[in-house]
């Protein structure tokens, strides 16, 4: 008489048969994680793209100030330091010249680029002042 063999399968970690291996588990765990997390990447970098535009912008506006406050100063006319602003700020800029007695103070002001400008509405500014010339003859008779 020959012995009978008994034989038994195990299915490790749970596995069933027709349930897919544990790796192929896994990958699709993956893909849901993935699209889960990618919008918020692309939209994180949005964000800091757009804060170092407005940070360019920024610069580009403190820059247009001074260079409209110095032409103020020399004694340019309020529509030529203007204008001087614009040039640098760019024609969608809003530029603010108040003289003084002895000094000009000019204010450039325009909304930040991108989707900060879009969604915030927020609006960047900046502002430079000098003394004028008549002010420093002045100063440098006495």
């Amino acid at each position: 008489m020959r012995p009978h063999h008994i034989v038994t399968a195990r299915f490790s970690s749970g596995c069933r048969p027709g349930r897919g291996t544990p790796d192929e588990r896994e990958r699709g765990a993956v893909t849901v994680e993935t699209a889960v997390v990618m919008p918020a990447l692309v939209l994180l970098l949005a964000v800091m793209l757009a804060a170092a535009a407005a940070g360019m912008t920024l610069v580009r506006f403190e820059e247009a100030a001074r260079a409209s406050a110095r032409a103020a100063a020399r004694g340019e006319s309020v529509a030529v330091a203007q204008d001087r602003a614009r040039e640098i700020a760019g024609e969608d800029s809003a530029v603010t010249v108040a003289a003084g007695a002895d000094r000009v103070t000019v204010t450039v002001s325009g909304p930040a680029p991108g989707i900060l400008g879009t969604w915030s509405h927020w609006t960047l500014q900046a502002d430079a002042m000098a003394v004028t010339e008549g002010a420093r003859n002045a100063d440098a008779g006495h």
